[in-house]
C-alpha cells in the first residue's frame, strides 16, 4: 500500500508540465489573429511593402521628371529655331528683288524731265522698298533742296515694285534780261542761276518794262496758271499801263498777234484766246481787258 502513494516529486513535474502547456496555448491564442481581420492585415502589409520599396518609388517618379525637363529644353530649342528662321526670312527678303524698286512713274512734271526729278531726289532702281516708304520726307526735302523748281514730292508704291513719284512743280514762266544775260524765272519769282544764256531761248517769253517786283510777281503768278501750250505760245510780255488800266500788259504771241489784258486777269482771260484766233484768218490785236474784241492790223 505504501508503494501506491503518489510520488511527490513526480506530481510536481507533472503540474509544471501542464502549466507549461497551458502557457503555450495562451500565447498562441494571443498571436492568432481574430476572424475577419486576417485579410485586412495581409492587404495592409502588402501595401506597406509596396510603398516602402525605394526602387519602385524612384522608378515611378524619374520618368515624369525627365519628361518635364526634356519638354522645357525642347521648347527653348524650338523658340530659338523659330527666331532664327524669322530672321533669316527677313534677311532674304531684304536682299531679294522683292524688296527693291524696279521702275519709276514720274507724274506732275512739266518743264522738268523724269531723269532730272529722280536725280534731284536721289532715287535709283534697286533701292529697298521699305527705305522709299519710310523715308519719303527725306527724299522730298532732298529734291526741294537740289532743285528750286520742285515744290513738293510724294512717293506711292504700286504693284510690281513700281514707285510713283508725284511732283508739285514750280513751273518756269520765262526769262528776265539782266545786263547781257537772260535768266530763267519761275512762277514764284525765283530767278534761276542755272540755264542762264546770252541769247533768248525760244519757247518762253521775255519780261520787259517792269519797274517793280510787285508788278513782276503778279504777272508771273498769273502766267504760271496757264497751260503749257499757252505759255509756250507767248514770245514777250511787256508791262504797259495807261490811264484806263494801270495793270495793262501787252503779250506778243508767236503766231504774230498781240493781246491786251490786265495782269490780275491774265489767267482768266487768256483761256479764251485759242478759241478766238481759231475763227480768224488774219493777224491783229485781241483786246481782252473788257470783253473780247479783235482788231486786224492796219485798221
Amino acid at each position: 500500500m505504501a508503494n501506491q502513494k503518489p510520488d511527490k516529486n513526480n506530481a510536481v513535474d507533472i503540474q509544471a508540465h501542464l502549466n507549461s502547456l497551458l502557457s503555450d496555448e495562451d500565447n498562441e491564442s494571443l498571436l492568432q489573429p481574430k476572424a475577419g481581420t486576417e485579410n485586412k492585415s495581409k492587404r495592409y502589409f502588402r501595401r506597406q511593402k509596396r510603398t516602402k520599396q525605394p526602387g519602385r518609388l524612384t522608378k515611378s517618379l524619374s520618368p515624369a521628371n525627365e519628361r518635364k525637363h526634356l519638354f522645357a529644353h525642347e521648347r527653348d530649342a524650338l523658340k530659338a529655331v523659330g527666331i532664327l528662321g524669322v530672321a533669316a526670312g527677313i534677311l532674304i527678303y531684304l536682299l531679294s528683288p522683292l524688296n527693291q524698286i524696279q521702275t519709276f512713274d514720274v507724274q506732275g512734271n512739266q518743264d522738268l524731265s523724269d531723269k532730272s526729278v529722280l536725280a534731284s531726289a536721289g532715287l535709283l532702281t534697286g533701292q529697298p522698298v521699305w527705305t522709299m516708304l519710310t523715308q519719303e520726307k527725306y527724299f522730298s526735302d532732298l529734291a526741294v533742296t537740289n532743285n528750286p523748281q520742285i515744290k513738293n514730292m510724294t512717293l506711292t508704291l504700286e504693284p510690281n515694285n513700281r514707285l510713283r513719284v508725284k511732283v508739285d512743280e514750280i513751273v518756269k514762266v520765262g526769262y528776265v534780261k539782266a545786263g547781257q544775260q537772260y535768266f530763267p524765272i519761275l512762277e514764284n519769282g525765283t530767278m534761276l542761276k542755272s540755264g542762264v544764256t546770252k541769247q533768248l531761248v525760244g519757247g518762253l517769253p521775255l519780261y520787259d518794262g517792269f519797274t517793280s517786283g510787285k508788278q513782276l510777281s503778279l504777272t508771273l503768278a498769273e502766267f504760271g496758271k496757264l497751260s503749257p501750250a499757252l505759255r509756250h505760245a507767248v514770245s514777250e510780255i511787256v508791262w504797259a499801263p495807261n490811264k484806263q488800266n494801270q495793270q495793262r500788259l501787252i503779250l506778243f504771241m508767236n503766231d504774230g498777234n498781240e493781246v491786251l489784258v490786265s495782269a490780275n486777269q491774265l489767267a482768266q482771260k487768256m483761256k479764251y484766246y485759242p478759241g478766238m484766233v481759231a475763227q480768224l484768218d488774219t493777224t491783229g490785236r485781241a483786246d481782252l481787258q473788257v470783253g473780247a474784241f479783235f482788231t486786224p492790223f492796219g485798221q
